[in-house]
């Protein structure tokens, strides 16, 4: 899994696409997490550390993934989609749960009352954020087997379906420089 993750990221395009979504991923989710304080109740002050290696290795893994679909994308490779965007959602969501406004809206476009809303929203984020830890960690579980489940389609269907004259597998430099 290694050998071929590297083998597609070495390829200018690809680790051009791999950077820019590493850092900006990692961006996003690193001030989210700090500006709610994830971890702060069982890391105290090494919280922050948490937040660190927490968006870096989300990042890593979804910038992975994503890369990784958008390779299978242009070789034409069916993969299941519906598990690397889930992969994706789960380690991306926990941290835009807590103290944000998603839940208040999205409850508003469910048609909840104002009251409901005001009064619900805090015990609903409460959980986001006291088992913060453990949705980032679930989160990067999900994204793991994502990349697992890409990296496997995009083996298995170059060993079942070779082309003719070059291995599918092999990256091609797209450069026209």
């Amino acid at each position: 899994m290694t050998l071929d993750t590297l083998k597609i990221i070495k390829n200018r395009v690809y680790a051009l696409i791999f950077g820019l979504l590493f850092t900006s991923i990692f961006i996003i989710y690193f001030y989210l997490l700090v500006s709610s304080a994830t971890g702060l109740i069982d890391f105290r002050g090494y919280y922050l550390y948490f937040d660190l290696i927490s968006a870096v290795v989300i990042s890593l893994l979804v910038g992975l993934v994503i890369t990784l679909n958008i390779y299978s994308y242009r070789i034409s490779i069916r993969t299941s989609k519906k598990f690397s965007l889930g992969s994706i959602i789960g380690a991306v969501l926990p941290s835009s749960l807590c103290c944000t406004s998603i839940i208040p809206s999205f409850m508003a476009v469910l048609g909840f009352s104002t009251p409901f809303i005001v009064g619900n929203t805090g015990k609903i984020q409460s959980i986001f954020a006291v088992y913060g830890p453990a949705f980032i960690a679930a989160g990067a579980v999900i994204a793991f087997f994502g990349l697992i489940q890409i990296t496997k389609n995009i083996n298995s269907s170059c060993a079942i379906k070779p082309k003719a004259e070059e291995d599918c597998c092999e990256v091609k430099n797209e450069d026209k420089s």
